[in-house]
C-alpha cells in the first residue's frame, strides 16, 4: 500500500493551496462606490481642462466610445478632439450614478449633463451613460464609454 502523506503534511499542503487560491494574480483594488464617483469627477475635470496627461493615463489602450449618434470612436480620436480644441466642454455633471464592482472590473451608469462647444457650435445635452472600468497596473482605467442622448418630450 502506498502512503501519500501524513495527516499534518496533507493539512499544510491543503492550507497552502487554499491560501494561494485566495490571493489574486494581480494586485486588488479596495474600490467602493466613492472610488468611482471620484473617478467620474476627475474625468469630467480632465475633459473640461483638456488635461491630456490625465486622459492618456485614464483611458485603457483599447478604450472606445459609443457616440450619441450610434457611431464608434477610438481612443486616438477622443484624445485628438481635446488636443485640437474641437471639443470644449464647459459643464459636466453626473447624477443618478450606480456603481457595480466585479472584482477587477466595474460598471458605472448614470445621467450626465454636458454643456460646451464642438467645432464652434454650442450645445447642451443630457446623456444616459454606461462606463466600463478595469483595474490594471495598479489603477482603474476606462475601457468603454457609451452615451445616449435623453430626449425630453
Amino acid at each position: 500500500m502506498i502512503r501519500l502523506a501524513s495527516p499534518s503534511l496533507r493539512f499544510v499542503l491543503a492550507s497552502t493551496f487554499a491560501f494561494l487560491a485566495a490571493v489574486p494574480a494581480h494586485a486588488q483594488s479596495n474600490a467602493d462606490d466613492s472610488t468611482f464617483i471620484k473617478l467620474q469627477h476627475d474625468w469630467a475635470e480632465a475633459r473640461k481642462n483638456a488635461d491630456l496627461a490625465f486622459l492618456e493615463n485614464f483611458y485603457a489602450k483599447e478604450f472606445t466610445v459609443g457616440t450619441m449618434d450610434g457611431g464608434e470612436s477610438s481612443r486616438a480620436k477622443d484624445l485628438s478632439m481635446f488636443s485640437s480644441g474641437d471639443l470644449k466642454p464647459s459643464v459636466i455633471t453626473d447624477e443618478e450614478m450606480q456603481v457595480h464592482i466585479y472584482g477587477q472590473a466595474a460598471l458605472v451608469t448614470g445621467v450626465e449633463h454636458l454643456e460646451g462647444s464642438y467645432k464652434g457650435h454650442t450645445g447642451k445635452f443630457d446623456l444616459r451613460f454606461a462606463n466600463t472600468f478595469v483595474y490594471r497596473d495598479g489603477h482603474w482605467q476606462l475601457v468603454r464609454h457609451q452615451a445616449t442622448q435623453i430626449v425630453t418630450r
